[in-house]
């Protein structure tokens, strides 16, 4: 029989050689015999294999507890001030009395107090008819059709009919609103104890609409509310009643303005004796005011001249809609009709009946519900809001129904806003459409239950519990961590055996690194270790372990929120070069792979907002007349002055406009009142504006042109940071400790190198676990993800000398397969031969 040899690789391989030929032997179970010692390698092979996938899963099993504990401490490890995503930023809001308003508060919201009294609940409008009919079959409308809409008076109208539109949705928009022809003081005089009138400074003339006019004042001494009746007397006397009116506006200045408004309404202040103490000046020509553009379905209508009260056509497409304008405007100057739009729907009457009616209204899906209530005498028709709040009033045709026996629409319950007194007497009122207030406080919602005279208070605070609850999370976590930690590489006293990966150096430094953490002083915080808020570590035999006490972390939360926190979140100190630099540096963030550290700060450049600086004007008023538009991004105001008006009063009107569009910037009056100012909320190159002007001559604003702001620029532990407005920042892959870390530098006014100082960054308890987790299971440079990988090529390794041995036991078993097939046909033959010798030698005499 042959001989087959293999590579010597260290395991011994015996050669095969069976000479030995027996009858009636079991050919598989010497081959099984013989295969014995070609299989035990790939056995021993596989046995080393198996124990490294073992290895291996452990490890996962502790990179696994480490992500969840780098999960439950990524909650607690910024502030809130940096994430509202925080645990740090949970807040709890409680009223004095739920019966009378309730509230919550948003992760962020300020903490503090704030205390109101409910005048009023919201309420929807609804509308009756005067008549009734007998029947819901009866007729009630001969009109094929009728225009339902919502909140008209937000836009100016006070009701919407239609006249030969289609059936279906129509959209109302008023794209330019309505001015009135106006002029504004400079004396906040709403708020004089005393003003004196004589016959040397009662005599005020104007001109309304090419129309002159000369108000005469009644002599004597009168409050601010007494001198603006005294006015109205003197409009009223001079016969432009009807043309001009008089009143203050928010900074209690002094407003006239026409009656109407539109492009054909104009007015001239020209002279008198009452000039200065009105803070009036005579005008050199005279302002006109702003027609109304409103649009139906995309087609405009130029209302120049716009009548309180008065009907107005609005063309559309198809037909036209009747609009009746409001009585008057929201206050003094205002516009009557406004920008904004409305969906209004036309509906179908059928046949004319109640019934069709009412059916018609609620299959259209308006938000607007019909009735035919029963009376006992007859039916009424009953249109309601289903939404409350005065912008949710109905703007319906109130006299569509006169003709018929159900006769006008009269209102039955009036929409109305809900309505708190913040502060007291001398505090202000907030109203809301619903009964819910979301600006109270920035993240606080209030609803409002009942009406109550007693003054409710709701303090807002940070919310002990569900931080609490998010600690419980972060110890459980540890608590799984440790436990593994014991089971898979510590040493059991009881049964004096070590755990699979006992003795790893990465585990045990994984061990100590977690008991540093939870042991040691940490953060900014003054209470020292973990132990004054709850957390207790402690060894035994059977490994380490951490116990919360959740009421004595509450406690010491409410006591001292801020100190609890500090010993948990990302924190640090700065130590201004020069006094003018403290407080000028703060932490914003810090990422997973900054280092505790002091780092010097050093800038070359402070960061500036986008600014616009007018004119000198020494009088502090303008002396010609400019319409200014103000883009930031894709939002923009315009904001029109008129000759002889203050910056004060500009600048009030320009914040004003600002505020409504959503435009992060403002509006100042600078250099003692005599130029105006405008600048970006934000710092930095992503800051910009732009200004255009009608009017660029001398006595305007002199505002115009576009503005940037610019970054901070400057370096961290002397290596150069990038900036992006306020905040200068190293990134991850900076060569320094402190790679990650970002800064907010407030400091004004630097052009040059300048050194603020150092700023020390202290991680805290939660950061610090973070950190950790992240260094050891990071997919790049982790250390247990590292030892993974080694033992995964191990493995891999190994499956390579198995693939090799199991080849050469293939091939063995196959030779010898063949061997014992050969020697089983030779055996054959030879029993063969060997029964025909015996039958030959039989035969023989």
């Amino acid at each position: 029989m042959s001989t087959v040899s293999s590579t010597n690789l260290g395991l011994q391989t015996p050669p095969i050689l069976d000479n030995s030929i027996v009858g009636g032997f079991n050919s598989n179970a010497i081959i099984q015999a013989e295969m014995q010692a070609y299989e035990q390698p790939i056995t021993d092979l596989q046995n080393q294999q198996s124990t490294i996938q073992s290895e291996v899963s452990d490890y996962q099993q502790l990179v696994s507890d480490l992500q969840s504990l780098q999960s439950a401490a990524q909650a607690l490890s910024m502030s809130p001030t940096a994430s509202t995503t925080s645990a740090w930023a949970s807040r709890s809001a409680t009223s004095s009395d739920s019966s009378v308003a309730t509230a919550s508060a948003a992760p962020g919201t300020p903490t503090g107090s704030v205390q109101f009294v409910v005048e009023q609940l919201a309420a929807a409008e609804s509308l009756v008819s005067s008549g009734t009919v007998a029947s819901t079959s009866d007729v009630v409308t001969s009109a094929p059709d009728f225009l339902l809409s919502q909140g008209g008076a937000e836009l100016g109208f006070s009701s919407l009919a239609s006249s030969g539109l289609t059936l279906g949705q129509h959209t109302v928009s008023v794209t330019q609103a309505s001015e009135a022809a106006l002029t504004t003081g400079t004396s906040d005089l709403a708020s004089q104890s005393s003003v004196s009138v004589t016959s040397s400074n009662d005599t005020l003339n104007v001109t309304v609409n090419g129309t002159a006019y000369s108000l005469t004042l009644a002599s004597g001494t009168y409050t601010g509310s007494q001198l603006l009746s005294a006015l109205d007397a003197a409009i009223s006397s001079a016969g432009a009643g009807g043309v001009l009116e008089a009143g203050y506006n928010g900074s209690g200045q002094l407003v006239l303005a026409t009656v109407d408004q539109g492009s054909t309404q104009s007015l001239q202040v020209t002279g008198g004796t009452a000039l200065s103490t009105l803070g009036l000046s005579a005008m050199a020509s005279a302002v006109s005011g702003t027609a109304a553009v409103v649009q139906v379905d995309g087609t405009s209508t130029t209302l120049s001249t716009v009548t309180p009260g008065a009907t107005v056509s609005l063309a559309a497409p198809t037909g036209s809609v009747s609009a009746t304008v409001v009585s008057a405007p929201s206050s003094i100057g205002g516009s009557l009709i406004s920008v904004g739009s409305l969906t209004a729907t036309d509906v179908s009457t059928g046949n004319g009946s109640l019934a069709d009616l009412v059916s018609s209204i609620n299959d259209a899906g308006t938000g607007i519900t019909a009735s035919a209530v029963d009376t006992g005498s007859g039916y009424v028709l009953q249109l309601s809001s289903s939404a409350t709040g005065v912008a949710n009033d109905l703007s319906v045709d109130t006299q569509a129904f006169a003709s018929s026996s159900l006769g006008t629409l009269q209102v039955a319950s009036a929409g109305q806003d809900a309505e708190i007194q913040v502060g007291g007497a001398g505090g202000y009122t907030l109203s809301s459409s619903t009964d819910t207030f979301s600006n109270l406080l920035p993240g606080l919602s209030v609803t409002a239950r009942s009406v109550s005279s007693t003054p409710v208070t709701v303090t807002v605070s940070p919310d002990a519990s569900t931080v609490a609850g998010d600690v419980q999370t972060l110890v459980n976590d540890l608590n799984t961590t440790f436990s593994d930690l014991q089971k898979y590489a510590g040493y059991n006293e009881e049964t004096k055996t070590g755990g699979p990966l006992m003795g790893s150096a990465v585990l045990q430094n994984l061990l100590n690194e977690l008991q540093g953490t939870i042991s040691q002083v940490v953060g900014t915080s003054t209470l020292g270790d973990a132990k004054n808020v709850g957390i207790t570590l402690s060894s035994s035999s059977s490994g380490t372990s951490v116990s919360f006490d959740k009421s004595a972390f509450e406690a010491a939360y409410q006591a001292n929120p801020a100190q609890v926190e500090a010993m948990f979140t990302q924190g640090g100190t700065f130590s201004p070069s020069a006094s003018g630099y403290s407080g000028q540096v703060s932490l914003l963030t810090a990422e997973d792979n900054t280092q505790p550290g002091s780092y010097g700060v050093t800038i070359t450049h402070s960061a500036t907002q986008a600014t616009d600086l007018g004119a000198v004007l020494s009088s502090g008023t303008v002396s010609a007349a400019e319409t200014l538009t103000i883009t930031m991004g894709s939002s923009s105001v315009q904001v029109t002055t008129s000759a002889g008006e203050s910056l004060s009063a500009i600048a009030q009107a320009i914040n004003q406009a600002l505020a409504q569009a959503n435009m992060p910037m403002s509006a100042s009056v600078v250099d003692s009142g005599q130029q105006l100012e405008l600048a970006s909320s934000a710092y930095g190159s992503q800051a910009s504006f732009s200004v255009t002007s009608t009017n660029t001559g001398s006595g305007t604003t002199g505002l115009s042109g576009t503005f940037t702001g610019s970054d901070v620029q400057g370096s961290i532990d002397g290596v150069t940071a990038q900036g992006s407005g306020q905040v200068l920042s190293l990134p991850d892959n900076a060569n320094s400790p402190a790679a990650g870390l970002a800064l907010t530098v407030s400091v004004p006014g630097i052009t040059s190198s300048t050194n603020l100082g150092t700023f020390t960054y202290s991680p805290g308890i939660a950061q610090s676990l973070v950190t950790l987790a992240s260094s050891m299971t990071n997919a790049v440079n982790g250390q247990i993800t590292e030892t993974i990988n080694n033992l995964n090529q191990q493995s891999s390794g190994l499956t390579s000398q198995i693939d090799f041995y199991q080849n050469i036991a293939a091939e063995e078993q196959k030779l010898l397969t063949q061997q014992f097939s050969q020697l089983q046909v030779t055996l054959e033959k030879l029993q063969n031969q060997s029964t025909s010798l015996s039958s030959a030698l039989a035969g023989l005499p």
